[in-house]
């Protein structure tokens, strides 16, 4: 048994993947998604580096 026969699947790609809004979103999802874990791990990071540096600096005031 097929859920699906093909003139439904047909129709199905036709709405999503050939639809320009569609593309579109799907594209900027694409490209924003990874940017923001990226910019999350970064941040972290810079905010660790920054600490680290401000605890070396005052263990040079104070020996």
């Amino acid at each position: 048994m097929e859920f699906l026969d093909e003139d439904l699947r047909l129709r199905i790609i036709q709405l999503t993947w050939r639809n320009p809004a569609f593309m579109a979103i799907a594209i900027a999802l694409i490209w924003l998604i990874p940017q923001l874990l990226i910019r999350k791990i970064m941040s972290e990071q810079y905010e660790k580096n920054k600490l680290d540096k401000q605890k070396q600096k005052i263990k040079k005031l104070y020996p």
